[in-house]
């Protein structure tokens, strides 16, 4: 190893005593000298460039809200010598400041063409010509009012996948947004809503997010809420339930053999416990016959609307007619 490390160097040594060597170092030094007059004569040259331009609005007081929101940044297209346009949009971030208290007026913030033009000025050199802005002008609505508190509607269209279902409404985790504006009257407003949700074959509780319904010159806080939406494993359920005996006149009652029968039915998992069987079993007089066979339908029905699929162990029960 040390043998073949001696001849290395002694090679490398060899190349760099010879001449072809010493004439390829001195090409190099040329190509690099000659690449930094290149750049520098090209960056004198005017050029074409397109910025994204931070906007930013300072010294806004804590009690004022616009209604709607100014863009965070704002696209330039700017014509410079290309010295001018590293020095002020490459080598740093570009953006412009706008002072709140000396544009704003009576619930108007207003901030002209030649404003923003002088702004971008202002951060790219008086040399730098504009050659097309994202917007043209600023004129926002503003309000120093506390806003009105207003509660939430959800508007959801959802369903669960086979064997689960929906356990509940789908409820806004924020009740309420607060809603501020300068061209309607918000304390007459009592609810708002959000787009509509919709959702299929939930297999979970889900959480979303939406947005609440715009209203023109009206600004909510927050503008977008999250959803839960409660999803369930339905289970299976046996009980014993007692059959009622429906439209029976007075003077007569209705003995029914057997006077229990046994029900099953699929509720929510958090259900499973409940104490109160929540179906109903029953005959109707109605469907006495005069027949040798003295035996009544029965008729299941759930009593709550999360109960799913119902069904009784019997089709009929027989009954005797006592007349009181």
């Amino acid at each position: 190893m040390g043998n073949r490390l001696r001849m290395i160097k002694k090679k490398w040594e060899t190349v760099k005593a010879s001449k072809s060597f010493h004439s390829l170092v001195v090409f190099l030094l040329f190509v690099v000298v000659a690449t930094i007059f290149w750049f520098i004569l090209a960056m004198n040259d005017n050029v074409t460039q397109t910025f994204d331009v931070d906007l930013n609005i300072v010294n806004v007081p804590d009690s004022v809200t616009f209604i709607n929101d100014p863009p965070k940044s704002i696209h330039v297209t700017l014509r410079d010598k290309g010295t001018n346009l590293l020095r002020s949009g490459v080598m740093r971030h570009p953006a412009i400041y706008i002072n709140f208290r000396d544009f704003a007026s009576h619930t108007y913030f207003r901030f002209s063409q030649s404003d923003l033009d002088a702004a971008l000025k202002a951060s790219f050199g008086s040399s730098a010509q504009i050659g097309s802005v994202s917007i043209d002008s600023l004129s926002l609505r503003y309000t120093t009012g506390k806003g009105v508190r207003i509660p939430i509607v959800v508007r959801a269209d959802v369903s669960a996948a086979p064997g689960n279902v929906i356990a509940g409404i789908p409820e806004p985790l924020d009740r309420v947004v607060r809603a501020y504006s300068v061209t309607h009257n918000v304390d007459t407003m009592t609810r708002v809503y959000t787009e509509p949700i919709v959702k299929r074959n939930l297999k979970e509780t889900t959480e979303v997010e939406v947005a609440i319904k715009p209203l023109s010159g009206v600004k909510y806080v927050p503008s977008k809420i999250k959803v839960l939406i409660p999803v369930e494993p339905m289970v299976k359920k046996d009980a014993l339930v007692t059959v009622k005996a429906n439209d029976v006149p007075e003077g007569v009652s209705l003995l029914l053999f057997p006077a229990t029968v046994p029900v099953s039915y699929y509720v929510p998992m958090s259900h499973f416990n409940d104490e109160d069987i929540p179906v109903s079993v029953s005959v109707s007089f109605n469907d006495l016959n005069d027949g040798d066979v003295k035996r009544l339908p029965l008729s299941i029905s759930a009593t709550q609307i999360f109960v799913a699929n119902p069904q009784v162990g019997l089709t009929d029960v027989e009954y005797t007619l006592v007349k009181e």
